[in-house]
């Protein structure tokens, strides 16, 4: 048994669950930083007047960046490593939200949005991947759906921050908070960010064996006089296994299922706010509706990752899906009613954040070492096509008039379409393959969980 095999089937150190948990706190800072303009767009609307297209171009703008750092960001974990990737994008972030709160116009505005989400989409992509690498065999599923968590987490501080600032300081001066929250946050990092132990394996930087030692000590494992064995597999090799034999068609599923999961939730994360202030709430309501179902969110997220342990990750994720659905339904009759409509919101964030988080789980445990940032990049970057779609759709829809609850039960759709991809996907992990051109798959994930 080689080190990396010893530290997955031990418990937990003190050092890999503090690991764990700063990639919780990164995630929640990305939430904010992503879906703070969810909450401060009706106040930038009043000032610049823009029209509910924009408003969707706008909430689109950091998505769209989230594509482009997934596709084009991410994979460089891979080469450079994680924790030198996941500090370059808190500091991008940062830069980022700090030049929203001094942009002029729309365009200006957009401009910054796009660069902030493609340190989020980096990030997106490279903390499920780092948080299951420091995770034992035992917690890995649970670990990986806690730091989802962040994101609902994010949305939430985003929401009361903007409740507390808007009305005395002005929508720039929540930019201003997030750029300092970030900026500290990469100060943290600095210091206590590990490297993955399975990148310094399987890539071999400089001083690899060295840093390994440092880490394992830091864990209460002995230092190891070599470096375990490791196969190497560059990029292109990686990429093509993904669509060699039976993968590429479990590797579709997943971008299907993903960008299911992306369209619904940045809908309703994205609109819901605006969408009960069209139904006839006040803006206090609207923040609020945004609020609980961030919340809803986070319960929903941990309850994932509690039953992950229980229930295969594939048949609970189709299970959110389905769930999802008929909640966004339930919404969309519900908006009459303030009590009615809040109850239901904390059950829409509870469902469409498992979603995100059951995929999450599920990725990592797919592919190898080498190539995990990669592929959880590309299933982000593709994923996130409806997740740029999402916020552009609802807004055009609301401005050829379109009605609330008519918009919630269109996006409803796409939870039956994910539950189906994740029906499809868990049988087809069951068939036999050629294990000469598998990777590992979800049913080993599960047995170590």
């Amino acid at each position: 048994m080689n080190v990396l095999e010893q530290v997955k089937n031990s418990p937990m150190s003190r050092a890999q669950k503090g690991a764990v948990a700063l990639c919780l706190v990164m995630n929640l800072i990305d939430g904010f930083d992503l879906l703070v303009t969810s909450f401060v767009g009706p106040a930038i609307t009043r000032e610049w007047g823009l029209s509910p297209s924009k408003v969707g171009v706008l909430l689109s703008g950091g998505l769209a960046g989230m594509a482009f750092g997934a596709l084009f960001l991410a994979p460089l974990a891979d080469r450079i490593g994680r924790r030198r990737l996941t500090l370059g994008c808190l500091a991008l972030a940062s830069l980022g939200m700090l030049a929203a709160a001094f942009s002029q116009d729309f365009g200006q505005l957009l401009a910054c949005r796009v660069v902030t989400g493609a340190a989020v989409g980096a990030m997106a992509a490279g903390l499920p991947v780092l948080t299951s690498e420091y995770a034992n065999n035992r917690r890995r599923g649970l670990a990986i759906a806690l730091i989802t968590t962040g994101y609902g987490l994010g949305s939430v501080i985003a929401g009361v921050t903007s409740s507390l600032l808007l009305g005395s300081l002005g929508w720039r001066s929540v930019f201003v908070f997030g750029s300092i929250a970030t900026a500290i946050l990469f100060v943290i990092g600095l210091r206590f960010l590990p490297e993955s132990i399975d990148y310094l394996v399987a890539r071999r930087p400089r001083q690899a064996l060295a840093r390994l030692n440092r880490i394992l000590v830091s864990m209460g494992h002995p230092a190891t006089d070599e470096l375990p064995a490791a196969t190497p597999r560059s990029r292109k090799i990686a990429l093509e296994s993904l669509f060699r034999g039976g993968n590429a068609v479990r590797t579709v599923l997943l971008w299907v299922a993903f960008t299911a999961a992306q369209l619904m939730f940045y809908f309703a994360s994205s609109w819901t706010p605006s969408l009960l202030l069209q139904a006839g709430m006040s803006s206090q309501q609207g923040i609020s509706g945004g609020l609980l179902l961030s919340l809803g969110g986070v319960a929903g997220v941990v309850l994932l990752g509690v039953l992950a342990s229980r229930v295969q990750p594939r048949r609970l994720t189709a299970a959110y899906f389905a769930l999802g659905a008929l909640v966004l339904v339930l919404f969309s009759v519900s908006l009459g009613t303030l009590a009615a409509a809040l109850v239901v919101a904390v059950l829409v964030g509870l469902f469409l954040n498992g979603t995100v988080a059951g995929i999450n789980v599920i990725v990592p445990g797919t592919y190898p070492a080498e190539a995990r940032a990669t592929a959880l990049g590309l299933a982000v970057a593709v994923s996130r096509l409806g997740a740029v779609l999402a916020p552009v759709l609802a807004g055009f829809l609301l401005e050829t008039g379109w009605a609330a609850g008519s918009m919630f039960r269109i996006f409803a759709i796409p939870g039956l379409i994910g539950a189906l991809a994740m029906i499809f996907f868990a049988r087809f992990g069951r068939a036999g393959h050629d294990s000469s051109t598998e990777l590992p798959t979800v049913r080993n994930e599960v047995a170590e969980a």
